[in-house]
């Protein structure tokens, strides 16, 4: 069965931050793509707080080196948002030592974060050994059953990008067979948007209906539309996600030296 943690909130607006790809070390001075993962994520702190969250979501590569050290100084730091953590192993990660310091962690079946309105959906898409994602035939069946158990609006996230990007670098290592998990969602017809990481940047579309959002990384990012990684000097950043009680959303990009109106 699926571990699912129930929310009511008073507002009726779940308020959600996504940050992927923070690749910090075991090494408080180790570098990443020529930066310092663990000072942008001191960066971005600040700004994920002063946003006030009701729920965050590490979607993946948390970990540069799948160290303990690395993950316990994430849990550590985002204890200050004083709200739940939601995780997802990325290609970097060793699943178990994550779900260790992250208690609410997807490994091996769906992890659900229910609202008053919302259900919240997050499914592991790292295969242990390899860069590109995977989700196996059990894996969408958890999928499909879980979202055919709620009329609610559903936002899933995974690590791995569905489809191409544009870039590359990166759309090397996609998620593998992405039209069985189309297929998945438009079984039910309640998935309103996708949310990964992994891909360093920012990028939106849309499969029929379905709104499909990156997230920056909160270390380094890539310039959209290169073969190569190419350095975005406007440092780090993640994204911001405001669902109604509609079953719409708003979303936008936070960075520490601007605020979302």
């Amino acid at each position: 069965m699926p571990k699912t943690f129930k929310l009511q909130p008073v507002e009726e607006k779940l308020k959600i931050v996504q940050v992927t790809d923070c690749h910090v070390s075991a090494d408080p001075d180790a570098i990443y793509r020529e930066i310092n993962p663990r000072r942008s994520i001191e960066q971005l702190l600040p700004v994920i707080t002063d946003w006030g969250p009701d729920l965050i979501l590490l979607t993946g590569d948390l970990a540069e080196d799948a160290s303990d050290e690395a993950y316990a100084y994430l849990a550590a730091r985002l204890v200050i948002a004083d709200v739940p953590v939601f995780t997802l192993p990325g290609n970097h990660d060793h699943a178990g030592k994550q779900a260790h310091h992250f208690v609410n962690t997807a490994v091996d079946k769906p992890l659900i974060y229910e609202s008053k309105h919302w259900r919240v959906i997050l499914l592991n898409s790292a295969v242990e050994g390899q860069v590109s994602g995977w989700f196996s035939q059990s894996d969408l069946e958890q999928l499909r059953k879980e979202l055919c158990a709620s009329s609610k609006p559903s936002l899933i996230a995974l690590h791995h990008q569905p489809l191409a990007v544009g870039s590359q670098w990166i759309d090397r290592y996609p998620l593998l067979h992405p039209e069985k998990f189309f297929s998945c969602l438009q079984s039910c017809e309640n998935v309103q948007a996708v949310v990964w990481g992994h891909i360093h940047q920012e990028f939106s579309d849309k499969h029929g209906e379905i709104d499909l959002l990156s997230a920056p990384s909160s270390s380094a990012n890539s310039l959209p539309g290169h073969d190569r990684f190419t350095f975005d000097d406007r440092g780090p950043a993640c994204r911001w996600l405001m669902l109604d009680s509609k079953g719409g959303f708003e979303t936008g990009i936070l960075r520490p030296e601007a605020m979302p109106a």
